[in-house]
């Protein structure tokens, strides 16, 4: 049974901005287009917002894949996050695929 309060339960979509995170270290993987919306927090952006956590930065690297760089990636503050984390607009998902 599906539960309908996960993104894409019940027709819900898909978030569509997704941060990577090592530790505090976080980036955008995923929603540039939303990214000055979601920093200042103001204006529309979807939520919620989807954040990949990884143990260190081999488990992030088999994730992104080798053809990217992690430089290639937005850098987030972690009080953006913290900001996130607590309007309950953020999902945190622990890598589990290594």
């Amino acid at each position: 049974m599906e539960d309908a309060s996960l993104p894409g339960a019940g027709g819900d979509p898909e978030p569509r901005i997704t941060l990577l995170a090592i530790n505090e270290t976080y980036w955008l993987y995923e929603g540039e287009e939303f990214l000055n919306a979601m920093l200042m927090g103001k204006a529309f952006f979807p939520v919620p917002v989807r954040c990949m956590m990884f143990q260190n930065a081999f488990e992030l690297r088999v994730f992104v894949g080798t053809g990217r760089a992690i430089t290639d990636f937005w850098g987030i503050n972690p009080d953006i996050v913290a900001r996130l984390r607590r309007d309950n607009h953020l999902i945190e998902i622990r890598n589990t695929a290594v």
